[in-house]
């Protein structure tokens, strides 16, 4: 079966939900951190069971009289938006696209199963929409008019929110650190220092912890460690095998550049920064704070082949939405502060 690009094979839900949603929502390694709730049809009210105390009083053969906080649990509420993702390929570049994804994987081209091209065309479709869903489920923000960062709010957005503890470069520790300028050397180890110095004790006893840091902040750190080592045996260990996962203070450091390369495109767009310079944020939290929820079961998927554009044309829409279980539970760095 030779490619024919005006009859592709058909691509359905369950395609989108097995090679697009369910990896981005599940198979991404900083999503093992985050609570999913795969079936959110809209707005839902999410208990939060707070820990009592102060319930237990020499016995005193008394009537019953509770002790301590009554507040046994309160709630949360996560409020899911509708997006879709819109892309077009024009007919002959799809078609060399997929020649050579063919020829690499050592397909004969005249006749090939339907199955691979439909694996080729997902992977091509999933690459963009994993890209503007990791954009957008972290820097996003309602409150931004630009159609690329405005259509909910993302987990930096939905901390500052939640009123949970923020730090600037004007922490006492960043002392060195100007407005609208790139991070200073050192400065990315302070900034971790500051994030857990500033942590509830609830998210310290909490345990599962992790760093997300953007990629400058984790070149400072490793520059910081390895090269102020002098050729000490744990940095030239380092130096010769590698350091297959960063941590700090024993807690792994999940690293996100593409936090640089979109807030070096988009700064006026993005909460927390001014300067397409200021690419240095931080985030430390435990694993589950973050609740991440979408619906597998009701996303819509649309294709078609425009004959007057010689192009193939996909649609694919999903729910997704974002909340914090509790302040207490996260502690995170911009250069600037997030407005509300």
């Amino acid at each position: 079966m030779a490619i024919q690009l005006t009859s592709l094979p058909t691509v359905e839900q369950y395609d989108v939900n097995r090679s697009i949603l369910q990896p981005i929502f599940m198979g991404q390694d900083y999503m093992q951190y985050m609570e999913v709730l795969p079936n959110i049809k809209g707005t839902t009210v999410i208990d939060k069971f707070n820990q009592l105390g102060k319930v237990t009083l020499a016995e005193s053969g008394a009537a019953f009289q509770p002790q301590g906080n009554a507040d046994y649990g309160s709630t949360i509420t996560i409020t899911p938006k509708r997006v879709e993702a819109e892309l077009e390929f024009r007919a002959n570049e799809l078609f060399n696209k997929m020649k050579g994804q063919l020829m690499r994987s050592q397909h004969e081209f005249d006749n090939v199963d339907g199955t691979i091209v439909k694996n080729i065309l997902l992977d091509l479709i999933g690459q963009a929409v994993k890209a503007d869903f990791n954009r957008q489920v972290w820097l996003s923000d309602v409150a931004e008019a630009d159609v690329n960062y405005g259509i909910y709010d993302g987990i930096f957005q939905v901390a500052r929110e939640a009123s949970a503890t923020a730090l600037t470069r004007e922490y006492a520790g960043l002392s060195t650190q100007a407005d609208d300028a790139a991070l200073v050397a050192g400065n990315g180890v302070k900034i971790m220092q500051g994030l857990y110095d500033s942590a509830a004790p609830e998210l310290l006893e909490a345990g599962n912890h992790v760093f997300f840091v953007s990629g400058d902040i984790a070149d400072d750190y490793m520059a910081s460690t390895l090269e102020s080592s002098n050729f000490a045996a744990a940095g030239y260990g380092a130096m010769v095998n590698g350091v297959p996962n960063l941590t700090y203070r024993g807690i792994p450091l999940v690293v996100r550049r593409d936090w640089d390369t979109h807030i070096a495109a988009d700064a006026s767009e993005i909460g927390g920064c001014t300067a397409a310079a200021e690419t240095h944020r931080a985030m430390l939290t435990t694993k589950d704070a973050f609740v991440i929820g979408t619906d597998f079961d009701t996303n819509s998927v649309e294709q078609w082949y425009s004959m007057d554009h010689k192009a193939y044309r996909f649609r694919v829409a999903y729910m997704v939405g974002v909340a914090l279980k509790d302040a207490k539970l996260c502690t995170y760095y911009t250069p600037n502060a997030i407005s509300v």
